[in-house]
């Protein structure tokens, strides 16, 4: 239904005869590469969900996170998302908190990786080689960061719901060989969304990719915010159009 609606309200809104004249004018090797590095993020995500719940098999894994992504892609505010614990219970008989916990888990090592991947590329130009080596240390260093930090918070009292679902985190933080996995997959699935995005729009527009990838970094990052509209109609362009701007791009380019 939410597929189908999204089908409607973008043949109502977009012009799809210019979208899909655009997409095919596309070079035959591009046109791949985008493919390519669309499926490695999908695929990466799904590796993710594999080792989020390593009760599952791996092909129901990857079918759950499909649809989890697929949903929250399509939902307004973020209402997707509860497709995660919804499935993982129904697949994999998760409790329906211990999924919603895993939920948060996820969702916190994919904005700590979007906004350490943000910082890195828009600072690049200034700061070059420096803003390379700073990256490296986010992918080695975050899981070691988080397996000291989260333990501390076990001294802080909460009510006996909220105390559960930190004693889970805590126990994701401190399973350093599962947290390194994940948190390696979350990087990489997030450098091959934005690159495969960045070859997109950088030879549909002609902008350098330099300059388009902020703009897609902006919207990714209006995704993770609970302001999410329907398949991301509005929410996801203002957060492209507010990240455009720290390239000096003008809103009609963006």
């Amino acid at each position: 239904a939410l597929f189908g609606a999204t089908i409607w309200i973008s043949a109502t809104v977009l012009d799809l005869t210019a979208v899909v004249t655009a997409m095919t004018a596309l070079p035959m090797q591009t046109a791949l590469v985008i493919m390519l590095l669309g499926a490695a993020s999908w695929l990466l995500r799904g590796l993710r969900t594999w080792v989020l719940f390593d009760q599952l098999p791996l092909s129901e894994a990857l079918g759950l996170s499909f649809l989890h992504n697929t949903a929250n892609n399509l939902a307004p505010m973020r209402l997707g998302e509860l497709a995660l614990p919804i499935l993982a219970r129904w697949l994999g008989g998760v409790e329906f908190s211990i999924g919603l916990t895993s939920l948060l888990w996820i969702r916190l090592l994919d904005f700590i990786s979007l906004i350490g991947i943000s910082l890195c590329i828009i600072l690049l130009p200034v700061a070059g080689t420096v803003m390379l080596a700073l990256l490296a240390a986010l992918i080695f260093l975050t899981p070691l960061i988080l397996g000291f930090i989260v333990p501390k918070t076990q001294h802080i009292q909460l009510p006996e719901i909220l105390a559960t679902a930190r004693a889970q985190l805590i126990y994701e933080a401190q399973n350093g060989k599962r947290l390194h996995r994940m948190w390696r997959l979350t990087i990489l699935a997030w450098l091959s969304k934005i690159m495969g995005m960045g070859v997109l729009l950088a030879t549909l527009s002609g902008i350098p990719m330099t300059e388009v990838v902020t703009t897609i970094l902006g919207a990714e990052l209006s995704s993770i915010l609970p302001i999410h509209g329907f398949a991301g109609a509005g929410s996801y362009e203002a957060g492209g159009i507010l990240g455009s701007a720290f390239m000096g791009l003008s809103p009609v380019v963006a």
